[in-house]
């Protein structure tokens, strides 16, 4: 049994259909007794798409994206295998196998089904008499009603107990919702964490709820919001309110708008806006940048211009650099969020100021260079050395040239006799930035041991073999052509690694004496080969003289594991130590040279 986070893959397998899971993604139409379509991993006008519902692979002949199910889940959702896999599994409604693991399942249902029921509890109290204020509150702040049912937004009456004593009678007792966040211990007894505040579910990526947030609506109360604790369920560094809704919107969006609150992202949701999503009040971190990284490559800041989230995110661009991330920043005017500036200006002028957002890098230069305003040359001189110690941090190249012009022309001040001198200044200020970091990193290397080389440079993969493919290809779609060559074969002849892992899935079969296909294949193969297993299951084989094409492609294979054998062995007899090392190699060579004259004459038969 292949089993990941506890959940059997080969129960997965028999019971997913595979066109059900891809249909909601793709419109596909029969193509002989394939299915095609377009691909949802690249922009097409010409099905490339391809998917085989007798194996359960497809492949895109376009953008070379292929695999299974498992990876049409992880590329379609942006998921790790193992997110894949529950995704899945839940969708099916299979229980994880391993004890431990069921165990810990049925504990982070039980946890999930606390969640749930007092999202209804607070979306009820908000809906009764003790929500009369909490409504008002929300129609002050302009959230329709619809808007509140959208989001699941409810009320926590201003009570000690209310939580506690409605789910108690559900048979939840206080020690759980205590585990899951939602009460507080004190000398013996217990007390709702949230009281009178406004309830804003906090989702995984699935839509389940896993936290929530609570605004206080009274003056006094502190903190402001106030989140769930940290649980099995949740992690603040590990999520982003909103995710769940937005996560499809990026894609179509090709960039993510990042706010810091709940009713900034609800705002933007309402403008027309569903790609945003908000940090609750914590600075990006790794989790969030690698989440957001799956989906687009782009991401927008919009946080109030003196927001402690900006300046956060401003130390966290070594993160983005790190993740491959273009971040720029939309300026919004000063004390305003996107909340306050949809409300007071409207939709439109939020969506300009997101359309005119700037590099990050240029952001700052903005803001560098309007402190130094009306500034005497002395403190201008110091904006500039810190512009510079900013413009540092961009790798030497075509980025750093634009900005070395661009903030000489800025510092020119519209005196084009100057542009010339403010540039030069910028380049030696950046010379002694390098000269710096050089020294530095001269009295922080360690010396290296004498005779230890330097680490050499591992050479790129070699590029997949025509002929090694076309040969997998016909072993997958014609079994008996694989029982009788494989055996001929060595995974060593093949030039990737994930070709490797598709011939050594082939050889256990026929060593096994069992049928091979590509679903047998599929379920014997490393994960990593998926993808190129459903291109060599889903590629045309011509049918027409297919035994003679495979045994003259078994032939050059051989040819070319012999031609390697013989230069290594004539390597080794000119480097020969001793008369007898030389006799050895001698003989092996003189065997391979034999051989290869042997296959020259005649044509490699199979096995009978």
């Amino acid at each position: 049994m292949v089993s990941a986070g506890g959940w059997d893959l080969d129960e997965i397998r028999r019971r997913a259909d595979i066109v059900e899971v891809v249909s909601p993604y793709v419109r596909l139409r029969k193509a002989g007794r394939r299915l095609v379509g377009l691909c949802p991993f690249h922009k097409e006008r010409t099905p490339s798409f391809t998917l085989d519902p007798e194996t359960g692979l497809w492949h895109c002949f376009g953008c070379k994206a292929g695999g299974d199910l498992f990876r049409f889940v992880e590329m379609i959702e942006k998921v790790p295998f193992a997110e894949a896999v529950e995704l899945l599994a839940r969708r099916l409604g299979l229980p994880p196998r391993r004890p431990a693991d069921a165990a810990r399942q049925r504990a982070r249902e039980r946890l999930l089904s606390i969640h749930e029921q007092a999202a209804a509890f607070f979306q009820a109290q908000l809906r009764g008499d003790r929500g009369r204020h909490a409504r008002a509150y929300l129609t002050h702040r302009g959230l329709s009603e619809e808007c509140v049912r959208e989001f699941g937004i409810g009320y926590a009456p201003d009570a000690w107990d209310s939580l506690l004593t409605a789910l108690g009678k559900r048979d939840i007792s206080p020690q759980e919702l205590t585990r899951a966040g939602l009460a507080m211990a004190k000398d013996a007894s217990f007390y709702d964490r949230f009281r009178n505040r406004i309830i804003f579910p906090i989702c995984d990526m699935t839509g389940r709820t896993i936290a929530f947030g609570g605004r206080a609506l009274s003056e006094d109360q502190q903190p402001k919001y106030l989140n769930s604790p940290e649980t099995p369920l949740f992690q603040k560094g590990r999520t982003l309110w909103a995710f769940d809704r937005a996560r499809r919107a990026m894609a179509d969006a090709e960039h993510a708008i990042v706010v810091e609150g709940y009713l900034d992202a609800i705002a933007c949701h309402e403008a027309g806006l569903p790609h945003a999503v908000a940090t609750m009040g914590t600075a990006l971190t790794a989790d969030h940048v690698e989440m957001l990284r799956r989906r687009v490559d782009r991401l927008v800041l919009a946080f109030d211009s003196d927001s402690a989230g900006l300046a956060a995110a401003l130390r966290a661009e070594q993160l983005f650099q790190q993740a491959g991330v273009d971040v720029r920043v939309a300026t919004l005017p000063e004390s305003l969020d996107p909340d306050d500036l949809i409300r007071s200006k409207g939709a439109d002028a939020f969506r300009e100021l997101i359309s005119q957002a700037v590099p990050m890098i240029e952001w700052e230069f903005n803001r560098i260079l309007a402190r130094a305003e009306g500034k005497d040359e002395r403190e201008r001189m110091q904006s500039m050395r810190e512009a510079a110690s900013v413009l540092a941090r961009v790798a030497a190249g075509v980025e750093r040239e634009y900005y070395v012009r661009w903030l000489a022309q800025k510092w020119a001040a519209g005196k084009p006799d100057r542009v010339m001198a403010m540039e030069n200044a910028v380049r030696e200020e950046l010379a002694r930035h390098a000269a710096r970091r050089r020294s530095g990193a001269r009295r922080n290397e360690e010396p290296r041991p004498s005779g230890v080389a330097a680490e050499k440079r591992i050479p790129g993969r070699p590029p997949a073999g025509k002929v090694h493919a076309a040969l997998l290809a016909a072993f997958l779609q014609r079994g008996d052509l694989a029982a009788r060559y494989a055996r001929q074969l060595e995974a060593a002849d093949f030039p990737t690694q994930e070709q490797r892992a598709v011939f050594e899935a082939v050889r256990r079969l026929v060593d096994r004496e069992e049928p091979v296909g590509a679903r047998a294949v599929l379920a014997e193969a490393a994960f990593e080969a998926r993808g190129a297993l459903a291109e060599f299951a889903l590629d045309e084989v011509p049918e027409e003289r297919i035994e003679e094409s495979v045994a003259s492609a078994v032939q050059r294979v051989v040819e070319l594991r012999l031609q390697r054998r013989q230069r290594m062995l004539l390597q080794r007899l000119s480097e020969a130590a001793s008369g007898e090392e030389r006799e050895a190699v001698q003989q092996e060579l003189t065997e391979v040279v034999r051989r290869r004259s042997e296959l020259a004459g005649r044509r490699i038969v199979g096995d009978t």
